[in-house]
């Protein structure tokens, strides 16, 4: 008699451990949106045969990855003839001094594929004729109808100048875009959605963020089971929580980004503690002598921060000043010290000629940063993370919509780990991830 026995095995597979060149990719987005709108249904004059609004008509936001809602409005559409010109003339209400160097977008309508020239005309509010103007120009070659989106940068020359040009003032500028189609086609053209910008620099939103150095990619998904009345069991829906913990050691250096509570701020100075040693000076203020060092890098908004020691005593408590707060000069013993406002800081006579430590709040130039809540609705997350399986197959995660709940902020006498924690949440189809099977 045979023994009966199953001694094969079906193959299996298993996912390969992580190594220092996996990588997990953060695409950081956030909306570009304007203070500054005009919707088109409220121009001023138009030139061609007739003009509609259509406030269903609105263009795709080309401006935008992944965005959000729909920040565009509907068209005004001026019919003309072929071959001939169309414009439409608009009053943005809002202070030029701040967007002078700055960016308009618009969105024209093109009713067929050809080469059409379009000129957009800035000038003053009040006037509203232009006769003094800025023009830029623009040929635009269409291959299609549709909508198409024009950028106006206001920091460059533009290509022509009405009068003596435009000067901006508080009040706000007069826009008019004209679109001139060549000889064959027609020239009914419609305009949409104009947005003003104080900078370029507002188009800077998305950016992406590298983790390296991985060690662990863990986390789990969980969904709550609830009992029905009728026919078993389920699930809810509503409990559904997937989170994944993320630690690496190295990332790229804009991983600041990454924090749900950082965003830039507008200051271009900003200040660091340097220590430096000099030699006290002899001044004379009001016939008494003092010593003195001048820094002229000081930064007085921060002084609270300066402090003294004389250089040469090895007692510590010994060598240390202290400062007496006051905007004016007064009589100081030798252990004394003032700071004033033009960054002069005065010692005792009895001090001159000695070296001094002192540290101190420095200017310097900076990239500013705040932390705080207004950038938690703006900023959004999408995260791509691969894991290979022992067959040479590969798995690409991407989780479109992902929140960002704990930020790394340990520092010790040990290599720095980066460790996020990441909430994965549902995205704009209902969906928590998606996942792609590569085999090479």
């Amino acid at each position: 008699m045979t023994r009966c026995a199953n001694d094969t095995l079906i193959s299996k597979i298993g996912m390969k451990s992580l190594n220092k060149l996996v990588e997990v990719d953060f695409a950081v987005l956030a909306d570009i949106d304007s203070c500054v709108k005009v919707n088109t249904k409220n121009y001023i004059d138009y030139t061609g045969t007739s003009a509609a609004f259509n406030a269903y008509s609105i263009p795709k936001d080309s401006f935008n990855c992944l965005a959000e809602g729909c920040k565009n409005s509907g068209t005004l559409t001026v019919m003309n003839g072929v071959g001939t010109a169309s414009s439409a003339t608009f009053a943005v209400n809002a202070d030029a001094t701040d967007f002078a160097a700055g960016v308009i977008t618009y969105y024209v309508h093109f009713p067929a594929a050809g080469t059409y020239q379009l000129d957009t005309a800035v000038s003053d509010i009040s006037d509203q004729g232009q006769t003094n103007a800025d023009v830029y120009k623009k040929e635009i070659i269409v291959k299609e109808a549709g909508f198409h989106p024009v950028v106006i940068d206001l920091s460059k020359v533009p290509e022509e100048q009405k009068g003596t040009g435009w000067m901006a003032s508080e009040g706000g500028i007069i826009l008019k875009a004209e679109a001139t189609p060549e000889d064959t086609v027609i020239g009914t053209v419609g305009f949409s959605s104009i947005y003003v910008y104080n900078s370029i620099e507002d188009f800077e939103v998305n950016d992406v963020v590298k983790i390296g150095c991985i060690d662990e990619f863990a986390g789990e998904m969980t969904v709550d089971p609830v009992e029905a009345s009728c026919f078993g069991a389920g699930y809810d829906a509503t409990s559904i929580a997937i989170e994944r913990t993320l630690t690496g050691k190295s990332a790229t250096a804009n991983y600041w980004k990454l924090n749900p509570l950082m965003s830039k701020g507008e200051q271009t100075t900003g200040w660091l503690i340097q220590t430096t040693e000099r030699t006290i000076s002899s001044t004379e203020i009001d016939g008494v002598t003092y010593g003195y060092v001048q820094l002229a890098d000081m930064n007085m908004d921060e002084c609270a921060f300066t402090t003294a020691a004389i250089a040469d005593i090895c007692n510590v408590t010994e060598s240390l000043l202290s400062r007496v707060n006051t905007p004016v000069v007064v009589d100081i013993n030798e252990k004394q010290f003032i700071v004033l406002d033009s960054g002069k800081i005065l010692f005792h006579e009895s001090l001159v000629g000695k070296a001094i430590v002192i540290s101190y709040p420095k200017t310097v130039d900076v990239e500013h940063f705040v932390g705080s809540e207004a950038s938690l609705d703006e900023r959004r997350v999408r995260m791509s993370f691969t894991q290979e399986q022992t067959d040479g197959v590969k798995q690409n995660y991407v989780y479109n919509n992902v929140l960002i709940t704990s930020f790394p902020g340990t520092v010790n006498n040990e290599e720095t780990t980066f460790e996020f924690t990441i909430s994965v949440q549902r995205d704009k189809n209902g969906n928590f991830f998606e996942m792609y099977r590569i085999t090479e």
